[in-house]
């Protein structure tokens, strides 16, 4: 065997032997490259952040430290990626080979991935501006998109109410959601109506709040129109100045009708209330709870009446009209068979609080709330300058459940600052975020 022939089996035997075993200490991976011959060199790959995968010519090698060895006879034509999780991949193509015993050092420096969400901000009431960051501003609903992932600050505002502040967090791919209620800046008053004789139908800017004697709380500061009604005797309209945070009282005495020959009046009461009434087929409106309602110039002679309610039996009958005169009616509804809802009836003094029933909005007291499921329901009054109201209520099938609510004197709300976190909280994720950095 000649000389050239043993040395180049020797070098084979060391090569192998230094593939194996690593000849700088660190983890070394022999790729395959066509034509497989020669001696070997190597690619030695780092990264910044270490432990980033390696690929190499598209095979996976490993992650960073890497050492990769490659024939020095092989294809000159290579290509190196280097990626992590939240980082840009990272590549570059050589056109060569290291030579026999030669290292070739390659350092990729990862570029973080820029992550963004979106921020979702609603307000009651819309229309207000919202601004991120004290720099972006869009009129509510609005979504701020491509928001940077990371802590924000939101305000919300308009014209006559206080300004919602929050510091919101922002994920990457995610959408937060912002929802401000702005509290009216202004406080409201009350409207205490009288009338002689009392009894009346009381509206006011032309929305019916009971009989007199009634309060009508929750009225913006300013003039408000008032109209008072009672069969038999003229309409009385006039304006009522309302202070915030007083009561104004009036107490208007009401003049007789003079005697008309063709036309009276009607008035129905029901139990329970809330029940639609039809005079000769058409809609007059709805018993309202504790008072009447007042059907104006009906003619003289017979008229058919019809209530109906859900959960009862429809009443029909005959009224008799006489001229200048008014008629009353008190109906007590029949309950249909096996009644599976309920109603609760509801007055609160002063009147004119907003109603909710299991957090849904149902209107402005005096009311009626049908079709309700029989059990616990949870009734929340709510009323300018005045302390919120809440009670549970049991509703039973076919039955009206009566509540009378007292609204007490409250302290005008003050805004209040949310979403802020804690200086004690803000230091604690500061540490725990120096804490992961070292950990890298």
């Amino acid at each position: 065997m000649s000389i050239n022939v043993r040395l180049c089996i020797i070098t084979g035997i060391i090569a192998f032997l230094s593939i194996c075993w690593g000849v700088t200490g660190q983890v070394v991976v022999t790729l395959p490259a066509t034509p497989i011959g020669g001696e070997v060199g190597y690619f030695y790959v780092e990264s910044v952040p270490s432990n980033a995968d390696v690929y190499f010519d598209g095979s996976y090698a490993g992650e960073t430290p890497v050492s990769i060895a490659v024939h020095s006879t092989a294809t000159p034509s290579h290509t190196i990626s280097v990626s992590a999780p939240g980082y840009e991949t990272w590549t570059r193509s050589y056109s060569y080979n290291p030579g026999p015993g030669q290292t070739v050092y390659v350092t990729g420096n990862l570029v973080p991935t820029q992550q963004f969400g979106s921020v979702y901000v609603s307000s009651s009431p819309q229309s207000a501006t919202a601004t991120l960051d004290r720099s972006f501003s869009q009129t509510t609903p609005c979504t701020f998109t491509d928001v940077a992932a990371g802590s924000h600050e939101i305000t919300v505002s308009k014209p006559g109410f206080q300004t919602y502040y929050s510091t919101i967090t922002v994920k990457a791919g995610k959408s937060t959601d912002v929802s401000a209620y702005l509290n009216p800046l202004q406080t409201t008053g009350n409207l205490a109506i009288y009338s002689s004789p009392g009894g009346a139908s009381a509206y006011v800017d032309g929305i019916y709040y009971g009989a007199t004697p009634t309060t009508v709380g929750n009225l913006v500061p300013g003039s408000h129109n008032v109209q008072i009604r009672l069969p038999g005797y003229q309409d009385w309209t006039g304006y009522a100045s309302v202070q915030a945070g007083l009561t104004t009282t009036i107490n208007p005495t009401l003049v007789k009708n003079p005697p008309v020959s063709s036309t009276g009046s009607v008035s129905v009461t029901s139990t329970p209330s809330g029940a639609l009434v039809y005079l000769d087929g058409a809609y007059q409106g709805k018993t309202p709870p504790g008072a009447y309602l007042n059907i104006y110039t009906v003619t003289t002679g017979s008229h058919v009446i019809l209530l109906s309610r859900t959960g009862y039996q429809d009443y029909t009958g005959e009224v008799q009209v006489s001229a200048a005169q008014n008629t009353r009616l008190s109906i007590t509804l029949t309950p249909n068979p096996q009644p599976t809802k309920g109603s609760i009836s509801i007055t609160s003094s002063p009147s004119g609080a907003e109603a909710f029933v299991d957090n849904i909005y149902r209107g402005i007291t005096p009311l009626m709330v049908d079709n309700l499921d029989a059990g616990s329901h949870v009734v929340l009054l709510k009323l300018g300058g005045h302390s919120d109201w809440q009670s549970t209520v049991q509703v039973a099938a076919g039955q009206v459940n009566q509540i009378s609510a007292t609204m007490a004197p409250g302290p005008t709300p003050t805004p209040t600052q949310t979403g802020s976190l804690p200086y004690a909280v803000l230091a604690a994720l500061s540490v725990l975020a120096l804490f992961a950095v070292s950990r890298r």
